[in-house]
């Protein structure tokens, strides 16, 4: 029962890749058909030609000698601009030890590349947390999709058509995606809700792809579905319904309707009982059970990514209890699940629920205590006024230390935009007293600190933060809010803002504004948006129309990419921005996720 449509064209896979099928002990299975597999799907194979020269362990010879002979090898230019440009960017945000590791510079690389050659949709699979990290948080990498190594088996076995094929898959698609969530826990360091999320979505696609085996319904059902249902459904009418009621599911996430989302998911539960009842034939019903099991699964995880990115945290967290239900009857392995239960804790800190989070950690059982699992003791342990303990706990753990710090203050970042300010705070707090002399921790606190100064509901906490963190900042902690407008910006209105890296006043006024407050001009039919303006350190009251007030009303930070600035006018004195900037026809980019 496929109905999906191809996801791209190029998949370019990663060192872990070929590790996750060694130790899932498929190499010798499937890679000498990996290529043949994917191509019949229209899929191409592609790796960097260092990867099995120099990247790949030695004591993994068997894999060096095996990628050339089954993969096509690509070259990449080490010395071109754009790779020293990306792995300066990476050294610096802490995502990847390029001197160690450079062949994660060529996987990205690579990938773009062919993002730009005859517009491909290209999959980068890949289970190295920073690899990740690189093509999600950097603009320049935007368009490439992520996959894990356990999803891009998942995704071939739910796309192939041929018997032979197939049978070589759904042998082995299971073992990989252990073997890939494996490989994961044991080697990240870095957690955020995003990834949490991506984990859950591969997760989705296994799923979907381990319900197909064993039959497709879509091979024994040929006749139409019933004009309108009767009272007593046939099985062959119920088979037929079930397919229909999957198109429509996915229908509705390609479009990202989430209104009518939620009526399929109502209408898949409603019928669901009655459609499986009418199915006398036990391999029937086995096949239809698996699929409905498998889309209302995927379609809770997708309608949870999509709350979140709203903000909508309590649903969110309807949709995670719904997916905990269906993993009781999926064979996911445990870390799945402790994935999810670990996403439910970090909901739970936004919420400001402190201690239900704390007893969701605790009661996660692991031989080991996972980078996830660490993450949100700590911070639940600051919630709850027990920093003592999580400064023990993370000394505990101090080969994670790294990660964990680059996790906690990114952490504090997302609890600010939800408003748990205080907690925000107190978790850079606990880092500064300790780490402060951390060049990433320092950016992280410099923006913090600009924001709770120009915020106009300052909280005690804020101005108390103001003297612990301006300490640590070292004459870094820059506002021209309340700086004068040069008359030589008056003079070049009106200006275009364009994506060039002309110089003048348009230079000025690039870069991220994270937007602090709204109000509506009913009369003037004019949206005020006061927002701070990374390139020139400022504050301003940004004017647009008002039909641009449901898109911004649910962004955190947004980037002007085109428009004109046709006016700038000096604020009062008692005004919390440095002056009004009139913008005609601006082409908005917004960001929904975080702030900082």
């Amino acid at each position: 029962m496929s109905v999906d449509k191809k996801l791209f064209d190029i998949a370019v896979l990663d060192t872990n890749f070929f590790i996750s099928l060694l130790n899932a002990g498929v190499l010798d299975t499937l890679l000498p058909n990996l290529q043949k597999i994917a191509g019949s799907v229209g899929i191409k194979i592609l790796v960097p030609d260092e990867i099995p020269k120099t990247d790949i362990p030695a004591k993994f010879r068997v894999l060096r000698q095996a990628i050339p002979r089954h993969i096509t090898l690509e070259r990449v230019n080490r010395a071109s601009n754009l790779w020293n440009q990306t792995a300066r960017y990476a050294v610096q945000e802490r995502m990847v030890r390029v001197r160690d590791d450079p062949a994660d510079i060529d996987v990205v690389i690579l990938a773009k590349k062919f993002t730009l050659k005859d517009n491909n949709k290209v999959a980068l699979v890949s289970d190295d947390e920073g690899v990740a990290r690189i093509i999600k948080e950097n603009r320049v990498f935007k368009g490439i999709e992520h996959l894990s190594c356990g999803s891009f088996v998942s995704v071939l076995a739910a796309a192939v058509s041929d018997p032979k094929m197939r049978i070589i898959l759904d042998k082995t698609v299971e073992r990989v995606f252990r073997a890939s969530w494996s490989y994961k826990k044991q080697t990240r360091k870095y957690i955020d809700v995003a990834m949490l999320i991506d984990d859950l979505t591969d997760t989705a696609r296994f799923v979907r792809s381990a319900a197909q085996i064993g039959g497709d319904t879509a091979e024994t059902v040929k006749s139409p579905a019933p004009a309108k249902e009767p009272e007593v459904i046939k099985a062959v009418d119920a088979l037929v319904i079930v397919q229909q009621l999957l198109i429509k599911a996915r229908a509705t996430r390609d479009s990202f309707n989430t209104r009518e989302a939620e009526k399929v998911l109502l209408e898949i539960l409603s019928k669901s009982s009655n459609l499986l009842y009418s199915i006398a034939d036990l391999e029937q019903r086995v096949i239809a059970e698996r699929m409905l099991r498998s889309e209302l699964f995927e379609h809770h995880s997708w309608l949870l990514d999509y709350k979140l990115t709203r903000n909508q945290i309590v649903e969110a967290l309807v949709h995670t209890e719904a997916c905990l239900v269906y993993m009781n009857f999926i064979s996911v392995g445990s870390e799945a699940v402790e994935n999810l239960i670990s996403l439910q804790g970090l909901l739970y800190l936004l919420l400001g629920q402190y201690r239900q989070a704390l007893d969701l950690f605790e009661s996660i059982l692991e031989d080991e205590i996972s980078p996830t699992q660490l993450l949100g003791l700590l911070v639940s342990l600051i919630a709850t006024k027990q920093s003592n303990d999580a400064f023990l706990l993370l000394n505990k753990h101090s080969d994670l230390l790294d990660g964990m710090l680059s996790s906690m203050h990114t952490y504090a970042n997302d609890l600010y935009s939800h408003d748990q300010r205080e907690l925000a705070i107190e978790i850079l707090r606990f880092i500064v007293k300790t780490y402060g002399d951390r060049e990433e921790i320092t950016r992280s606190i410099h923006r913090l600190f600009i924001l709770t100064r120009i915020r106009q509901d300052l909280v005690e906490l804020d101005l108390k933060v103001q003297k612990l963190f301006k300490q640590k900042l070292k004459g870094k902690a820059k506002d021209t809010t309340r700086k004068g407008i040069p008359a030589s910006w008056i003079k070049q209105l009106p200006v275009e803002i364009t994506a060039s890296e002309n110089k003048g006043l348009a230079e000025d006024f690039k870069g991220f504004y994270h937007i602090l407050d709204m109000k509506e001009d009913h009369e003037r039919d004019e949206l005020h948006v006061i927002a701070w303006n990374e390139s020139n350190n400022s504050t301003w009251n940004l004017v647009f129309d008002t039909a641009y007030e449901p898109s911004l009303q649910e962004s955190v930070k947004i980037k002007i990419t085109s428009g004109t600035i046709v006016k700038i006018q000096p604020s009062e004195k008692t005004d919390m921005f440095r002056g009004i900037v009139i913008i005609e026809n601006p082409a908005i980019q917004p960001e929904l996720i975080k702030s900082w």
